[in-house]
C-alpha cells in the first residue's frame, strides 16, 4: 500500500493531496469497532505519512489479531477497548464529542449501525444538514478526479433532498480544490420526462436553482447522461449543448442503485482509486466499504483529513 503512493504518478491528483496535506497540522482519526485489517494498515499508511494519528475503538483481543495479520505495531496508536457493535461505535462517537478527535473512520461495524450511532440525536455526531456519501474517484481515461454521490446514504431521495445531496457535493469538490465545479444531475436520458422518468423534472429544478444563484459557486445541468456529462463527443452527436457536457467535476445520480452501481464498476472493472466520505455531519466521517482496499481506505482519510 504504502510503495502504491509513494510510487504513484507525481501528476496524480489523490498523490498531490496527500502532499498538500501533509503539511497541515496531524489531525486524530477515531475509528468505531477498529478490529479489521485494511482498516488498521491504512491508518498506518496515514500515519507514516503524516497525516494522522488514530485511536482504535474495539476490542482488544481482535484489534491485536488483525494487527499482526496487516504487519502493524499497535504501540503508535492508543486504543480504547470496547466490546460490542454498537458499544464501539457510541464510544468512538463519544470520543469525538469530548474534542480528542478530529474526524470519524467506520471499522468492521455494519454502516447501519454506524449510521445510527451518527444520526443519534441526543449522542451523535448530526448536522443541520442532511448527510449523504461523496465518493471520488481517480482515472487514467480521465484528465481530472470525478466527484459523486449518493452511493451509500439516501436510497430514493426526494427532490429536496437531492439539492442537499448537490449542496453537499459541491461544498467538498470546493473544500479539495475545485473552485466552481461542473455539475450534472444524471438521467437516462438527456430530456425532461415527467409521465415516466420523474428524476429528469427534479434534474431540470435543480439546474434551474443553480442558474438563479441558489446552489452558490457551481455550474449546473440537468438532465444528462453518464456519457454527455464525460464525454465531449457524445454531446456533439447528440447535438446537446451544456456547459457542463464532457468536462463534469460531479456527478449527482437520481438513486442508490445508480450510484452503488456506478461506484462498483469504477473500483473494480475501471480500477479506480477512489475515496468514500460522508458529508453533513459534525466532523468529516470516514465511510468506506467494507469490500474497499486498503489503498482507498487510505485515501478517504486523506481527503476527509483535507476537508477538516
Amino acid at each position: 500500500m504504502t510503495e502504491q503512493v509513494e510510487q504513484g504518478s507525481k501528476t496524480s491528483w489523490f498523490d498531490r493531496l496527500v502532499e498538500r496535506v501533509q503539511g497541515e497540522r496531524r489531525k486524530t482519526i477515531v475509528v468505531a469497532m477498529a478490529q479489521e485489517a485494511h482498516v488498521l494498515q491504512a491508518l498506518e499508511t496515514a500515519r507514516k505519512h503524516r497525516l494522522a494519528e488514530g485511536i482504535l475503538v474495539g476490542e482488544m483481543d481482535a484489534i491485536r489479531r488483525e494487527a499482526e495479520k496487516a504487519g502493524v505495531d499497535l504501540a503508535h496508536f492508543e486504543i480504547v477497548p470496547q466490546r460490542g457493535e454498537c458499544e464501539a461505535v457510541l464510544r468512538a462517537i463519544e470520543v469525538v464529542r469530548s474534542g480528542e478527535g478530529d474526524l470519524l473512520m467506520k471499522g468492521k461495524c455494519s454502516t447501519s449501525t454506524f449510521l445510527r450511532g451518527i444520526l443519534d440525536k441526543e449522542k451523535g455526531l448530526r448536522g443541520p444538514r442532511l448527510l449523504s456519501h461523496l465518493a471520488i474517484f481517480e482515472v487514467e481515461t480521465y484528465p481530472k478526479p470525478i466527484f459523486m454521490s449518493d452511493a451509500a446514504m439516501n436510497i430514493s431521495p426526494d427532490l429536496s433532498q437531492k439539492i442537499e445531496i448537490t449542496r453537499n457535493a459541491i461544498e467538498g469538490a470546493q473544500k479539495l480544490g475545485v473552485e466552481v465545479p461542473k455539475v450534472a444531475l444524471i438521467a437516462a436520458v438527456e430530456k425532461v420526462n415527467p409521465e415516466h422518468m420523474p428524476c429528469t423534472v427534479d434534474a431540470a429544478a435543480i439546474a434551474k436553482m443553480a442558474d438563479r444563484g441558489q446552489l452558490g459557486q457551481a455550474i449546473v445541468d440537468g438532465p444528462l447522461a453518464v456519457d454527455n456529462a464525460l464525454d465531449q463527443e457524445s454531446c456533439e452527436v447528440k447535438g446537446i449543448k451544456s456547459p457542463v457536457g464532457g468536462d463534469v467535476d460531479i456527478l449527482i445520480m437520481p438513486d442508490i442503485e445508480a450510484g452503488n452501481t456506478f461506484y462498483k464498476t469504477m473500483t473494480i472493472l475501471a480500477k479506480a482509486r477512489a475515496a468514500g466520505i460522508l458529508m453533513g455531519a459534525r466532523v468529516p466521517v470516514v465511510l468506506p466499504s467494507r469490500a474497499d482496499s486498503d489503498q482507498t481506505k487510505f485515501l478517504s482519510i486523506a481527503a476527509a483529513v483535507a476537508m477538516s
